[in-house]
């Protein structure tokens, strides 16, 4: 048998009243991808790199497409590892300089993968980090 206890005169009622709902109606979080840090920031002309960016809003293949721009060099396949995490290869013929690395996800407003395939998309863009290529 199961007893439960009463509290006595010197228990108040909870009156606290937590409102979970979102203050922002009408809104959606931001999908566009935020590049924090790139690593390495510097690599050497003519050499085979991988540079890892550690960000977030990272799309894996499933939902949607994710790709990086690095100046003039476009839709540079990444690979994925999290929502947090990614990686792609400089391209061996960059001459050296300073880049603009952004990361782009491709989002057509719904989650479906096979919807993704049929539709073009929105690109979302990054912010931009600098990689420098020495010679």
């Amino acid at each position: 048998m199961a007893y439960i206890k009463v509290p006595g005169p010197d228990v108040q009622p909870n009156t606290t009243v937590l409102n979970r709902c979102r203050r922002y109606k009408q809104a959606y979080p931001g999908f566009a991808p935020i590049i924090y840090t790139l690593n390495p920031d510097n690599v050497n002309q003519g050499a085979y790199s991988v540079v890892y960016i550690n960000g977030l809003n990272f799309l894996p293949p499933c939902y949607g497409t994710t790709y990086v721009n690095c100046g003039a060099f476009t839709n540079i396949p990444i690979t994925f590892y999290s929502s947090f995490n990614i990686s792609f290869v400089v391209p061996v013929n960059i001459v050296a300089g300073n880049y603009a690395v952004t990361v782009v996800n491709i989002y057509n407003s719904n989650f479906s993968p096979a919807v993704n395939s049929s539709y073009p998309g929105n690109p979302n863009y990054s912010n931009s980090l600098v990689l420098t290529v020495s010679p």
